[in-house]
């Protein structure tokens, strides 16, 4: 997976000014050697490489904003690939085409075909959840933000314009360093992983800022080349044979599998850091993010850009 995200990253980068920051969070996989291999390559002139002890993505992403030195950040995850030629300075000419853009996204599609993000909807009746994809249960009695079917993104209508968005999440995302200095980067609340991303955007938002969506810039998220997380033999197992017969087995039988195995969102962990996850934004944005008192957030947040698509309407270009 390193090794094709690099790859991807060189060939469609057109901007050539910058410097790459990447931050090993205590592998125990060979990610460290593929790392140092490439830090060594000279394919990247300023290639800088963090290796620390395990502390997770959130403290990882403030790592490596700490050592960041450019106007511009771009946050891009490991097991993602950047699928368009010029795709920087198409998001650089956005960013700077009016001061209120404060964070960008792309398009994101799974390896599987099926799209996984558009940006996010998250200040609307519905509650949480990716743009572009569809809701699997009741309005007002939602448990699970990843409770939704997801269509093939080649199927997927209205994606492909530039949209203005509630927020954007972390497989790519465009920001300024003086728009994450007042933020004061990514919350550590959310740590090790999850969320941290859109509610930077969000955070954006209530900074004053805009967030958008650019769907001419597109990655794939490839979830069935990464490792698994933890060290378990069982679950090693369980992710090399799906990787080995994935394409060849209908997705509805797949997610079958993997709820009988509890494996990727049907893992008892995953379900329980997402649970406190919810408790945590009720805390600190003062509402259900699957089940929204929308009469709340208006009376809470309606003088910020946070209300944007209730009050004075969004941007669209």
């Amino acid at each position: 997976m390193l090794d094709l995200f690099f790859e991807r990253l060189d060939r469609n980068t057109d901007h050539r000014d910058f410097e790459l920051i990447v931050v090993d969070d205590g592998s125990t996989d060979r990610s460290r050697e593929i790392l140092r291999r490439w830090r060594d390559s000279g394919r990247f002139p300023d290639f800088q490489l963090i290796e620390r002890e395990q502390r997770g993505v959130v403290e990882s992403l403030n790592a490596a904003l700490e050592r960041a030195s450019g106007e511009v950040i771009v946050r891009l995850d490991g097991d993602a690939t950047i699928e368009t030629p010029g795709w920087l300075g198409r998001m650089l000419d956005f960013h700077s085409s009016d001061e209120r853009i404060g964070v960008l996204g792309p398009k994101i599609v799974f390896d599987s075909g099926h799209l996984h993000n558009a940006g996010m909807d998250i200040v609307v009746p519905e509650g949480l959840h990716d743009r572009g994809t569809r809701i699997t249960e009741p309005v007002g009695r939602r448990t699970l933000d990843i409770n939704v079917e997801r269509p093939l993104a080649s199927e997927a209508d209205g994606l492909d314009e530039t949209a203005e968005v509630d927020a954007v999440i972390g497989c790519l995302m465009l920001f300024s360093r003086e728009l994450a200095e007042r933020i004061g980067g990514f919350d550590t609340r959310w740590s090790p992983v999850a969320f941290e991303d859109f509610d930077f955007a969000l955070s954006a938002r209530r900074c004053g800022a805009k967030v958008f969506c650019l769907p001419d810039v597109q990655v794939t998220h490839r979830v069935s080349l990464r490792n698994p997380r933890s060290d378990s033999r069982r679950e090693l197992w369980l992710w090399r044979a799906r990787r080995a017969v994935g394409d060849h087995v209908p997705l509805a039988l797949r997610k079958r599998v993997a709820q009988a195995a509890r494996i990727a969102d049907h893992d008892p962990r995953r379900i329980a850091l997402l649970e406190r996850h919810y408790a945590t934004w009720r805390e600190k944005w003062g509402w259900d993010p699957l089940n929204p008192d929308m009469a709340a957030i208006e009376e809470r947040w309606g003088d910020t850009e946070l209300w944007w698509r209730h009050g004075t309407g969004g941007v669209r270009r």
